[in-house]
């Protein structure tokens, strides 16, 4: 009998083990299936944010701040990183979005012509021999060339390239942030052409030139790639590739960042990528005239004749992918990437399109607008008008 009750325990012990087994299996899929849910519906709710966040439109707008303009109407404006930089033939300063006062240098130019990479600035006086380089905090090195100066760019680290017309011969000059000479080369008009635009990279290695050619009464351009790290040096002239597209004028180049770099004519875009030897990463044919061309550091957006309306947008990555294709019908006067988003206006209005090409805003100004930048996120942006500058938020 002892017997038959202890094996009758035992029973009831490996059932209730068993139950127990498979109840805690039951809760831990049960919890996994409330957590995934969680989940799957945080990451819904997510993508509905940004889903409703890119497809948002705004209809008004309302001035949170404003300022009293004490420039002159002659003073141009430029976007460096989150600053305004204003400069003019005396003098340049940089404010930030409450118009407060970062730095300022004034100096005396005829003609003053800027570039930025970053947060570095290069200001120089075209046709005269004065050149100026800046940073977040100020001002780095003031140089003086030996010839006119036609063009300047800079790098991210702040090297200065400047064009230098020598008669025949147009040479190239590389400074240091410090203006101290780094490189002196030279072009023979005769031998490679004339050059019309120039770009350095954004860490200052390597260097882009469209050099125009006429050849038996044909116009050519040369795109010419220059590398001054230690890769240049086994190439003559540190010149490592080059590249004749006939028939065509090519006034635009630009670097991009450390390795990618576009160039633009009169019927296609090209684009080339190499960390250190340029090689040609997409050709694209454009077959309508182009009316504007302007870039941010991963977008290249060009403006041609449209189709239904009056000027037709596209917009292509790194490698030559289409991101969008749009048309817009206003007048403009600037178009720009600023932030996230594409700036569109004139006189009196403007448009403004998310980095997906959809309209979210557009607006009629009862003063004229001389300049318009992004300052947070689609919703607050600079609005400078000739007496004052506010600050808006789009509602």
């Amino acid at each position: 009998m002892s017997i038959q009750i202890f094996k009758q325990q035992n029973t009831n012990t490996d059932t209730d083990m068993d139950t127990f087994h498979k109840n805690l299996h039951m809760h831990r899929i049960r919890n996994l299936c409330i957590a995934a849910g969680v989940f799957v519906a945080a990451v819904l709710c997510i993508l509905g944010l940004q889903f409703g966040l890119q497809h948002r439109t705004y209809d008004s707008y309302e001035v949170i701040k404003s300022f009293d303009r004490i420039d002159t109407m002659t003073t141009q404006y430029t976007e460096f990183l989150h600053y305004v930089l204003k400069y003019s033939k005396d003098g340049i300063s940089c404010v930030d979005a409450n118009n407060k006062l970062v730095w300022s240098e004034t100096y005396n130019m005829q003609s003053p012509i800027i570039d930025v990479c970053q947060g570095s600035v290069a200001l120089a006086d075209e046709n005269g021999t004065q050149a100026m380089i800046f940073d977040e905090t100020g001002l780095l090195s003031t140089l003086t060339t030996r010839l006119p100066i036609r063009q300047v760019v800079v790098s991210a680290q702040g090297v200065l390239a400047a064009l230098l017309e020598d008669g025949d011969v147009m040479r190239l000059n590389l400074y240091n942030k410090s203006g101290e000479e780094l490189v002196d080369s030279k072009f023979e008009l005769q031998d490679v052409g004339y050059p019309l635009r120039m770009s350095i990279s954004a860490d200052a290695t390597k260097l882009a030139v469209t050099l125009l050619q006429v050849q038996g009464g044909v116009v050519n351009t040369c795109l010419a790639f220059y590398n001054f790290d230690s890769v240049g040096e086994n190439y003559e002239d540190h010149l490592v590739s080059s590249a004749v597209i006939s028939g065509e004028v090519m006034p635009c180049v630009q670097y991009l960042d450390e390795s990618h770099c576009f160039a633009v004519g009169t019927s296609q875009l090209l684009i080339y990528a190499g960390a250190q030897i340029p090689e040609p990463v997409a050709t694209i044919p454009v077959e309508s005239e182009i009316s504007s061309v302007f870039y941010s550091q991963d977008k290249i957006g060009l403006v041609l004749e449209g189709e239904e309306q009056a000027y037709r947008l596209q917009v292509y990555d790194l490698v030559g992918k289409l991101m969008f294709d749009t048309e817009f019908d206003l007048d403009y006067r600037t178009l720009k990437f600023s932030g996230e988003n594409i700036l569109i206006y004139n006189e009196f209005s403007c448009i403004m399109l998310n980095n997906r090409g959809k309209e979210f805003f557009q607006a009629e100004f009862d003063e004229s607008i001389s300049n318009l930048y992004t300052m947070s996120g689609k919703s607050y942006y600079i609005v400078m008008h000739a007496s004052r500058t506010d600050q808006i938020h789009l509602k």
